[in-house]
């Protein structure tokens, strides 16, 4: 029996399907309504009623079960509107749909991107601004990151002020500066352009505006703490005959990763407040709109879902390695990026903090299923390893998991120390593989990796499918990096 179908066919429980989809269309706009609007259930209702409307007909396909079943209430809806006989009940549906996706990307997305697309707001339109919406978004990206760069040059100046001031020593001092913001360079433009839209009830909201809030508190964005010390230093008697050692004192700074609370007190924003448009807390609204526009705009909101490991932290796990120097020094780099890296088909990056990271890019390289989407821009696994070698110890694995094979050399699982390489298969033997870098064991014994993962980024975790244990070729991982080596490759002291 043929599986061919005519125009009409497959009708027999057509009341129980439309309404079905009647259902499924409120339950659309209930979603909807989640994320803030009592007009997107309401539209997604006069989508239902339409539907319901075809009921008068007499006549509808029972296969709208099956477009529940694929795509949820939204499937179903487009099941029922397609199965519909007369084409004006189609029109009106896809009507209502379109007007409900404009609704919901007005109330659920940062007005401050939307705002010259939509014109929701005409008094606050930028006439002579962008109108497309990755170049609004690049624009306002570009701001933000301006008003950032401000903040750190602001605690480099409170660095060279807490040295003059205090009459310490400046070499000494700038060889023991602490400078973490440059490897956690840690803020969330997405999370910041939300937290500004919605501090101001998506309405009034300018570029201008942004900035000069922001750089009302950029003295505030990285926190300055120091400690002085002193050390003994060789200086010449006056007569040439022979040294003396002369007590010096020197200040050791450190500049604090990025403080994200600083966004919340720039906007003048409670998160615990009642945000009357959603009717939830500010802090939820502020979380619902950034992740809308890292869907919209990466099409994930996977980025920054795995916590960046803090200093206190950081200090504590590499306290806890029984290991080189060296091998410390990889370990730091690696754990600055996790939570803070996300992962990128084909990403590479030269030594040091890339402010492209995190910013919407297309991916470019083959192979994989996000080619041709567009991003946030970060590292891929082999990306990763490479930039953590040449970002502590300005030595090259080379690109590609392959060639990082093939740059070192097998070793035993109980040879494992950190910083070595770890790989799930051999290259060849699978269509894609992964590269590690081993970080040690936890309490229990576990072994665990920090590593680029697909659709994560960088993590740090305890993956069971690792088979392969390398270490580099030919360098000596053993000894210890003097301050003054961490401090030039990573580009410490400003």
């Amino acid at each position: 029996m043929s599986d061919d179908r005519q125009f009409g066919e497959g009708q027999d429980n057509y009341l129980q399907g439309i309404r079905s989809a009647a259902e499924a269309a409120k339950q659309a706009g209930s979603a909807a309504g989640s994320v803030g609007t009592a007009a997107g259930e309401a539209t997604a209702n006069a989508a239902a009623a339409t539907v319901q409307a075809g009921m008068e007909t007499g006549k509808a396909a029972s296969e709208i079960a099956v477009g529940t079943a694929a795509g949820g209430p939204w499937g179903a809806v487009l099941s029922a509107a397609w199965s519909l006989r007369h084409t004006l009940f189609k029109v009106l549906v896809f009507l209502c749909l379109f007007l409900l996706f404009i609704i919901i990307t007005v109330v659920s997305l940062p007005s401050i991107v939307f705002n010259n697309i939509f014109h929701t707001d005409p008094t606050t339109v930028d006439p002579n601004g962008p109108t497309e919406m990755t170049a609004i978004f690049d624009d306002l990206s570009a701001t933000v990151a301006d008003c950032i760069q401000a903040g750190y040059d602001a605690a480099l100046a409170e660095v060279d002020e807490i040295i003059a001031d205090g009459g310490y020593d400046y070499d000494l001092s700038m060889e023991a500066l602490v400078n973490n913001a440059l490897v956690s360079m840690d803020y969330d433009t997405c999370y910041i352009l939300a937290a500004y839209s919605a501090s101001m009830g998506q309405r009034g909201t300018t570029k201008a505006d942004l900035q000069s809030k922001l750089n009302a508190v950029t003295d505030q964005m990285y926190t300055v703490t120091y400690e002085v010390k002193s050390t003994q230093v060789p200086v010449e008697n006056e007569g040439g005959d022979g040294e003396t050692q002369e007590t010096v004192q020197y200040v050791a700074c450190t500049i604090h990763p990025f403080d994200q609370s600083i966004i919340l007190k720039a906007f003048d924003v409670d998160v615990d407040a009642t945000y009357d448009q959603f009717q939830i807390s500010y802090g939820d609204a502020i979380l619902n709109m950034s992740n809308a526009l890292k869907m919209t705009m990466y099409g994930t909101a996977s980025n920054g879902s795995v916590p960046p490991i803090s200093d206190a932290e950081l200090n504590l796990f590499l306290a806890s390695l029984d290991c080189s120097g060296k091998r410390k020094e990889l370990m730091r780099c690696a754990l600055s990026l996790v939570g803070r890296v996300p992962y990128f088909w084909g990403g590479k990056s030269a030594p040091g903090w890339n402010e492209e990271w995190n910013t919407p890019k297309l991916v470019t390289a083959a192979g994989s299923s996000s080619t041709g989407t567009i991003r946030p821009y970060g590292l891929d696994c082999s990306g990763f390893t490479e930039w953590v070698y040449q970002t502590a110890l300005g030595v090259t694995l080379y690109d590609g998991s392959w060639n990082q094979w093939d740059a070192t050399h097998a070793i035993s699982e109980d040879e494992l120390l950190p910083g070595d390489l770890g790989f799930m298969a051999v290259p060849g033997t699978v269509p894609v593989n992964h590269v590690l870098l081993y970080a040690g064991e936890d309490a229990d014994g576990t072994k665990l990796w920090v590593h680029c993962a697909s659709g994560t980024g960088v993590v740090l975790n305890s993956p069971d499918y690792v088979t392969q244990y390398r270490r580099r070729n030919d360098i000596d991982l053993e000894g210890d990096l003097p301050l003054a080596d961490i401090t030039e490759e990573i580009g410490y002291g400003g």
